[in-house]
């Protein structure tokens, strides 16, 4: 359960590029701008691909970008860098053809392909190039540097280093990211809720929250998981205290400890209030209920949530249906029939 509510509340891959609005090329030859055909587009990524992965050193990879004469482009750019993601050789290849597009005139990189470099200098940990790059990007065009950049740096960080070393890396952002708001926060909290833990990324919003302006997003993350009711409410109290207002996400967190703790109760109680705010109920809520109810003993009740759903148009899943199944093996009753 734990796992679809995370999914629920990611709202986008770290790498889910979008077209750019404009395009920016370093050729200087008009012709050359217009967009390349799909073929001719592979052919390039090809190219470029083997010249950065067996170029000998820094020269001649950037005397084999010329002769090539291949015209760059920012979409160009995006598809060679996301291929060597995870290629294994050396990153600071990748690095080197990334510096040459950078220092020529009149080319601006995309966003995605800066956190795609700094994501494949992270899995390598090479840290401090991704700073010295960071820098150099805010001396050219700090708008690139967003708060999905803030994700991807601190994610590759958290994995090798401490909490505390992670926040402080963190706040080494303030210098760099245009606009440091809440957004940056909710990454930090983001991240440390995947690859730390959720204690963790609630003991640092607890530490920050006097320096930034929560919103349901920053909840969202952090109500994911509870072990314990009585916390689970406060930080619910805490985010009402704020004036804000919860969501279909926020609910399904506080029914899911619920169910989870075996007090059903207060789980229907959180419903029917979702029901009186119009709020449907999603087959997250449903498959928290049907878990909540086999472990009280009733895998009949839990069964009927099936049939339920489906009348209020929400269908089931493979998550669902699980939870219904498992009920019934719990109970030792491996003969009843689920729909």
């Amino acid at each position: 359960m734990h796992n679809l509510l995370a999914q629920r509340l990611q709202l986008h891959s770290l790498f889910s590029s979008s077209a750019p609005l404009t395009r920016r090329y370093f050729s200087s030859i008009p012709h050359l701008q217009s967009q390349p055909s799909p073929s001719s587009q592979h052919d390039s990524v090809e190219a470029i691909f083997r010249i950065i992965t067996t170029s000998p050193d820094a020269q001649s990879l950037k005397r084999s970008l010329r002769t090539s004469q291949i015209p760059f482009s920012n979409d160009l750019i995006d598809i060679v860098l996301k291929r060597v993601r995870f290629f294994p050789f050396n990153p600071l290849s990748a690095l080197e053809f990334y510096k040459i597009t950078s220092n020529t005139n009149g080319f601006f990189h995309s966003p995605f392909s800066l956190d795609t470099m700094l994501y494949v200098l992270g899995r390598n940990r090479k840290f401090e190039e991704i700073w010295e790059l960071l820098l150099e990007t805010k001396k050219k065009d700090q708008s690139l540097i967003t708060p999905r950049t803030v994700q991807v740096v601190l994610a590759r960080i958290a994995k090798v280093c401490s909490v505390k070393q992670t926040v402080e890396s963190f706040k080494r952002f303030k210098r760099l990211v245009s606009e440091f708001d809440v957004s940056c926060y909710n990454a930090l909290f983001r991240t440390l809720c995947q690859e730390k833990s959720m204690a963790d990324a609630r003991n640092v919003y607890h530490a920050l929250k006097h320096d930034f302006k929560p919103n349901l997003q920053t909840f969202n993350i952090l109500l994911s998981g509870w072990k314990s009711s009585e916390e689970a409410e406060a930080f619910f109290g805490e985010m009402r205290d704020m004036g804000i207002e919860p969501d279909i996400v926020s609910y399904n967190c506080l029914v899911d400890v619920y169910c989870k703790g075996r007090e059903m109760e207060k789980a229907y109680k959180v419903i029917n209030k979702m029901r009186d705010e119009g709020i449907d109920l999603d087959v997250i809520t449903y498959t928290s209920l049907i878990g909540g109810l086999g472990l009280t003993g009733q895998p009949d009740k839990a069964r009927e949530i099936l049939k339920e759903m489906r009348e209020y148009g929400c269908y089931p899943d493979v998550a669902a249906y699980n939870a219904a199944i498992r009920n019934f093996c719990i109970a030792k009753r491996l003969g009843v029939r689920i729909t």
